[in-house]
């Protein structure tokens, strides 16, 4: 099996920049990531709640855990959008200063 072998020429240079993200980005995807991961882990904690315990629902933590995806994921799709502007916004700027 062949190895990679190592572009020649400096890398500042070459016409693919590598893709960079600032700690706003990063902390943003994380966070957006941590809602979903937590709405999906309450949806199945429900969905199994609901299949061995139907009456358990009114008691204490059942509620919360209802409440998590209801108003995890729209604040969930709020940051994407915001993750997505921010992303835009800086990828307008680096064009523009290449030109």
């Amino acid at each position: 099996m062949a190895k990679p072998t190592r572009p020649t020429g400096n890398s500042r240079e070459s016409a693919d920049s590598p893709v960079t993200f600032n700690r706003t980005e990063r902390a943003l995807a994380f966070m957006v990531g941590g809602i979903f991961v937590l709405g999906l882990l309450c949806f199945v904690a429900m969905i199994i709640m609901w299949l061995t315990a139907p009456g358990a629902e009114g008691q204490m933590p059942w509620p919360v855990v209802m409440a998590i995806p209801l108003v995890g994921f729209p604040i969930g799709m709020v940051m994407v959008f915001v993750l997505l502007a921010i992303t835009w916004t800086r990828r307008a700027r680096e064009n523009r200063q290449a030109r």
